[in-house]
């Protein structure tokens, strides 16, 4: 009978293992088999440790880890789990570099090898391999709709396991595991860069003040220039006088305004104003360590989400507040979009767009129907016709406003539905792209262009707002046997009658949160978190234990 193990009780191995009074157990068949036995449970329920059983019962209990070479290479993949976010903790750090002590000692092949750090460095790889494969926290516990799929569906851990003492590739093959994908690289690369910022001391907290703009003479503004320095916002530095903001280091803050997202103070309104107000020194004195955290959550994520992603999709990422079309890895449509409000969050989750809808109709859903529409139609009945709005009963026929009590009815007892017409004025516009899922999103034109020039963008009711949704729908319907051209999208919007194509194959799309990113040039971009989610995985990713393995992906439906 397979030996069940449970997570919690393995890792109270660790403890257990280290008391004083343990005189350990050389590694021998049975001694390793009586001491994965120790932690059996007699209830039989689901264990995540069961890899761990596997693995020795495939090689008859016999030790795995006689090679002092993959001892101090486990050891030092675990510490390098650092770069990547990860606690090393979590991996038994403590615990294996005591037990190894004894047996990495001068007369290695003479020391006793310790059944619990055979048991402990297998638990660790395949510990490792989780957290670089899927992720260390379980993205279901924040989004219960979460539904991108892993890397794998399961991976063989065993195999991995074996595989990688066979050819002494421990560290190579725990770094396969993580994400290829540029961002993730990049991200790593940006925490090492923070990281090497906060040992050297991080940076000084610049004093409020008033507003710092090209000419200004002030104490502060040394503070300032440091400050770029640091993160290499601001190069070469000039000869001019070290108290004068310099149009030199006017360009150097807007350069680190344009990459935190910074709402811009310019007394003029312009949009490039390169001056260091409230909002800029906020910005300014994030501690660096605040900036690690936003770092290592991000890496987290990406390891959810950039294994295995089709090499064509619609990447709508939310708090950059940008939309990206990928086709073979390269980027052939980007544009502006807004997403939902904080109080109507646009969920994080994967669907595919199956058609594109061109004058499309709007019903009216029953949220803003509560919060707005019913409000509205109260005290003024001509709102309906103003918004080019018409009334259906449940047969779909249509009614009379004037007939209706709306005074009578909430949101969800009204037995109307009120749909607006297609047209420039539609509350989706001219362009709806259809995806079905169970949240009701969708991307879609907007008659609210104007909003397109704030830097943030969290205006909808849920759904995405896209500009240039005419150069996406071209993307998405060309193909050689059917080209279309702006021209041809034109004409059919110039019916006002509503016209649907479905697509020629679904278009995955990808709907993420990221709030710390890095562009191919190096820039490392960090966004507002608008949606709050930041603190309660980073408060997650620093308890959590990775499992021995995944649990099965759970469907969103």
């Amino acid at each position: 009978m397979r030996l069940l193990i449970y997570l919690g009780v393995f890792f109270a191995l660790a403890g257990s293992a280290l008391a004083d009074s343990d005189p350990g157990f050389p590694a021998t068949a049975e001694s390793l088999r009586a001491k994965i036995a120790s932690l059996q449970l007699a209830d039989g329920r689901h264990n995540q440790g069961e890899p761990l059983v596997r693995f020795y019962e495939g090689r008859a209990f016999q030790p795995a880890w006689q090679n002092p070479a993959h001892v101090r290479a486990m050891i030092a993949a675990i510490r390098a789990a650092d770069t990547h976010g990860l606690v090393p903790e979590h991996y038994h750090m403590q615990a294996l570099q005591r037990l190894a002590a004894h047996t990495l000692s001068a007369a290695e092949a003479a020391s006793p090898h310790d059944a619990r750090l055979d048991i402990l460095l297998s638990d660790s790889f395949f510990r490792l391999v989780h957290a670089l494969s899927y992720g260390c926290v379980d993205p279901l516990r924040f989004n219960p709709d979460w539904n991108f799929p892993p890397a794998e569906a399961q991976a063989d851990l065993p195999a991995l396991l074996s595989a990688a003492l066979a050819d002494g590739r421990i560290q190579a093959r725990l770094e396969e595991r993580a994400p290829s994908h540029p961002l993730y690289r990049r991200l790593r690369t940006a925490l090492a860069r923070y990281r090497q910022i906060a040992a050297e001391g991080g940076w000084a907290s610049i004093p409020e003040g008033p507003l710092l703009e090209i000419g200004t003479r002030d104490a502060r503004v040394p503070l300032v220039r440091e400050r770029l320095k640091r993160t290499g916002d601001l190069g070469i530095d000039t000869d001019g006088d070290p108290l004068v903001l310099e149009p030199a280091l006017s360009r150097a803050v807007l350069r680190f305004q344009e990459r935190t997202r910074v709402d811009r103070e310019s007394a003029r309104g312009d949009d490039d104003d390169g001056e260091v107000g409230a909002a800029t020194l906020a910005a300014l004195n994030v501690p660096v360590a605040t900036r690690i955290r936003q770092l290592r959550v991000n890496l987290e994520r990406c390891r959810w989400l950039l294994h295995d992603q089709p090499a064509t999709f619609i990447l709508v990422d939310m708090a950059g507040y940008r939309g990206h079309l990928y086709k073979d890895d390269e980027i052939v449509w980007r544009a502006r979009i807004q997403v939902g409000d904080p109080y109507r969050e646009t969920p994080s989750f994967r669907a595919d767009v199956t058609r594109v809808e061109f004058n499309p109709t709007w019903t009216v859903p029953q949220g803003i129907m509560r919060k707005t529409i019913l409000p509205k139609i109260r005290k003024n009945r001509e709102y309906l016709a103003k918004k080019h709005m018409q009334v259906f009963d449940r047969d779909r026929r249509p009614v009379d406003p004037d007939t209706v009590d709306w005074n009578r009815y909430t949101a969800a007892s009204l037995p109307y539905r009120i749909v607006q017409a297609p047209g420039p004025h539609n509350a989706v516009g001219r362009v709806k792209f259809i995806m079905p899922n169970k949240h009701f999103i969708y991307l879609h034109d907007t008659p609210y262009k104007s909003e397109f020039g704030q830097i943030e963008r969290a205006f909808s009711a849920g759904c995405i707002r896209v500009d240039k949704p005419y150069k996406l729908a071209k993307r998405l319907l060309d193909r050689p046997s059917d080209p279309w051209t702006i021209g041809r999208i034109r004409e059919i919007l110039a019916t006002n009658q509503t016209a649907k194509f479905r697509m020629p194959e679904p278009m995955p799309v990808l709907l993420i949160y990221l709030t710390a990113m890095v562009d191919d040039q190096g820039q490392v971009h960090f966004r507002k978190d608008f949606y709050k989610r930041d603190a309660a995985l980073i408060e997650a990713l620093d308890q959590s234990v990775p499992p021995a393995r995944p649990a099965p992906l759970q469907s969103s439906g």
